[in-house]
């Protein structure tokens, strides 16, 4: 009970910050995001439910910054035109804003470029009443109407259609489509509304204004003889069609691109179907390549004005050395104009070759200075020779240049002994530089260049890096021991009972024979690692179960290296949930895993003088028994860890120690009478339960030491040999 108010209370106090103070929101940036996107991020900052409805659509790009939630919510919907409704804690948000009064039956709306359909749907649902209306034209409209009545509001939105009435009824309303009447026109009256489709010779030719896209759509293929299915459910007016003399095909896609609709054709039948006014617009773009011949493509990007190179109406083709133009005539004509001008023939300007012998040609490239980088080289295959482009004065700087960077330099070849290629250059000695290594493909050969007295210095240097890195020995024993019976390392055997084998000789001080056989078994050497005294203690504390090994082993490792050792056992659990169809429990596919034992890692270097610093983390975990349930999952037991963290520095030999793991265990033993005690309820009379509370001890002994390989002293063969190659080419 005091767990459970504890919990309300601290509950309480995590929330009382959000309920005194609103959701802050310090600054959030949305690029070309969709509305909808906006909403849900909004929600999740305030803690509340944002249900958008099907008029919210688009995308747009919008910056919150030092502003609460609610706040940036209606500042956010003001500014793209959208209204919210909070009920409870759920906010609705959407284009259209309806009001109305049932009292004075008067409604008010306002919405801004939402197709009519959806606003007869709010105005049903607001006064809730039906409306039933003919297909209409997909037409965004924008209303702003204040406390009329709900006819008078639908006769607004169908004005601008043509051949639509409104009748009324005492249950519903009902916008039907009139058909077109076509009257003689009066003398003096004003030019009527048709459509006139001519066919001459398969020729087809339209004239109609204001008319809509279905209509126009019907009328042609009854013209042509030809069938059609109509896949468009929403219709649209189209101001002006007038083509003269198309074929069918041509004519049909004329028509079909101002409504953002497609065709195809299957056997006999046209099918048409929605597209997107992005589609439409794919097919009217153009495409043009254009090669270059005088300047090279990968400078092109630089060459661009600004304005002109972040445009996205451009791509190179570096195989080609060519630019690919796609957009709009209007789009591309600036850069095609642009590329007019500067790709002219460079006045006295000629290809030159020039021939390396020490450097690379990219080496070359990096090391170009400016007045002469403006000129790409072109390698040429399968050699260390380029051609570039130069005018007499400039050929005869870069001869000058080369003069001067492609010499030769001394190269040599050094074998490694202990280390790699990759970690020589990565701890550079200060003779060298990375520039002056070359790997090889075997890691433990590289070649190295510079001057003689430059070579003798890496040799001094390398002789001190490429040494065996030291090999470090862990012995470790864990002991398990019950409460107060941990040994001290400095204690004596005073009151302590050992078996005496024979008496020590006449005059003989502090010398006794007693029984190890404990730990004989052991690999760890505890006799010469701790003395005679705490081995002989801990054979006593191991026969008489007052103490177990936990662990008993050796880990060998390079300094600077973390090992690891784990003794322990991995037991897997399947989650399950109450089915709330059935009541039963169905597995949910997810399987948990608990570690239990004990985790120890190392990771020690040598330190200098003989000592070893060590880092140790030593964790011992337990499973504690039974599993857990409640009303939604089935859940694994719990766990115990104890954890120890440690940074020491000891002499080789020397043992560490490392004390604390203290764990209680909890073990319940029931006693009851054959038979009697298994009879429910009265069964408690002839049984007994004691629980027993042991509280155990885990140390740790760890034993570090030094593997240290003898030096290899170079022969007189391989001095001979060095000395050979560095005065053999002078």
């Amino acid at each position: 009970m005091k767990k459970r108010i504890f919990f309300i209370i601290l509950l309480i106090a995590c929330c009382l910050p959000t309920l005194l103070f609103p959701q802050q929101i310090k600054e959030i940036e949305f690029e070309d995001q969709e509305i909808t996107d906006i909403l849900v991020a909004l929600a999740q900052m305030g803690g509340i439910s944002i249900i958008p409805d099907e008029t919210v659509k688009g995308r747009v790009s919008y910056h919150f910054f030092e502003t609460d939630f609610d706040t940036a919510l209606n500042t956010f919907l003001k500014t793209f035109k959208m209204y919210s409704r909070k009920e409870g804690n759920v906010y609705y948000v959407s284009k259209i804003q309806t009001i109305y009064e049932p009292s004075l039956k008067l409604i008010s709306m306002n919405a801004e470029d939402v197709e009519i359909s959806l606003l007869l749907r709010s105005i049903s649902e607001t006064i809730e009443k039906t409306v039933l209306y003919d297909s209409l034209p997909s037409e965004p409209l924008t209303v702003h109407v204040k406390n009329v009545s709900p006819d008078k509001v639908l006769r607004i939105l169908i004005k601008r259609f043509a051949n639509y009435a409104l009748s009324t009824d005492k249950d519903f309303y009902y916008i039907k489509r009139v058909p077109e009447q076509r009257e003689v026109p009066t003398k003096g009256a004003g030019p009527q509304t048709q459509i006139t489709i001519h066919k001459t010779n398969n020729l087809f030719s339209i004239s109609a204004e204001k008319v809509r896209f279905i209509e126009v759509i019907d009328k042609l293929f009854i013209k042509a003889g030809y069938e059609h299915s109509l896949l468009i459910k929403k219709d649209l007016l189209l101001e002006k069609v007038r083509f003269n003399n198309k074929e069918f095909e041509q004519m049909l896609r004329l028509i079909l691109d101002q409504a953002n609709a497609d065709y195809k054709k299957v056997g006999d039948v046209y099918y048409i179907f929605e597209v997107t006014t992005k589609d439409i617009l794919k097919k009217l773009k153009s495409t043009v390549k254009i090669p270059l011949v005088n300047l090279n493509v990968k400078t092109l990007p630089k060459l661009l004005p600004a304005e002109l190179a972040l445009t996205k109406f451009y791509k190179i083709d570096v195989d080609s050395n060519s630019i690919i133009l796609s957009g709009s005539l209007e789009e591309i004509d600036p850069i095609q104009k642009f590329i007019k001008e500067i790709d002219t023939p460079t006045k006295g300007q000629a290809y030159y070759r020039f021939d390396l012998n020490y450097i690379s040609i990219k080496n070359l490239k990096s090391l170009l200075p400016s007045s002469l980088s403006y000129s790409e080289p072109i390698s040429l295959p399968n050699s260390n020779s380029f051609v570039i482009l130069l005018s007499p004065e400039k050929k005869r700087e870069l001869d000058q240049y080369l003069q001067l960077v492609d010499k030769s330099s001394e190269l040599e070849c050094v074998k490694l002994k202990y280390i790699k290629a990759a970690s020589l250059k990565k701890h550079l000695p200060p003779s060298i530089s990375a520039e002056d290594i070359i790997e090889t493909s075997n890691p433990s050969i590289v070649f190295v260049r510079g001057s003689p007295q430059k070579l003798d210095e890496f040799h001094e240097e390398l002789s001190i890096i490429d040494r065996p890195v030291p090999q470090l020995r862990y012995e470790i024993l864990v002991i398990q021991y019950q409460e107060g019976e941990a040994l001290n390392l400095n204690q004596n055997l005073e009151g302590n009972v050992l078996t005496v084998q024979n008496p020590p000789a006449e005059g003989a001080k502090d010398v006794f024979i007693g029984s190890v056989g404990k730990l004989l078994s052991l690999n760890f050497d505890t006799i010469a690692t701790f003395g005679a005294q705490f081995a002989l203690q801990l054979n006593v504390e191991l026969d008489e179960n007052k103490a177990s090994v936990l662990a008993d082993t050796t880990l060998n490792g390079i300094s600077e290296e973390e090992i690891k050792f784990q003794n322990t056992s991995t037991y897997r659990y399947r989650e399950y949930q109450i089915n709330p169809n059935t009541g039963e429990l169905d597995p949910t596919g997810v399987v948990r895993e608990i570690q239990n034992g004990l985790l120890l890692n190392i990771k020690g270097w040598v330190s200098g003088d003989g000592m070893i610093t060590m880092d140790i983390e030593a964790e011992i975990s337990r499973r504690g028994t039974g599993a857990v349930s409640d009303s939604v999952t089935f859940s694994p037991p719990t766990t115990f860890e104890k954890q120890i963290t440690t940074h020491i520095r000891s002499p080789v030999g020397k043992p560490v120690v490392i004390g604390g793991l203290v764990e209680q265990t909890t073990e319940i033993t029931v006693k009851k009478v054959p038979l009697l005690g298994d009879i429910p309820l009265l069964g408690i009379l002839f049984k007994t339960e004691k629980e027993t509370i042991e509280l155990t001890e885990f140390v740790i002994y760890i034993v570090p030491h030094i593997d240290l390989w003898e030096e290899e002293k170079p022969g007189i063969r391989t001095t001979l040999e060095r000395l050979y190659n560095k005065f053999s080419h002078s």
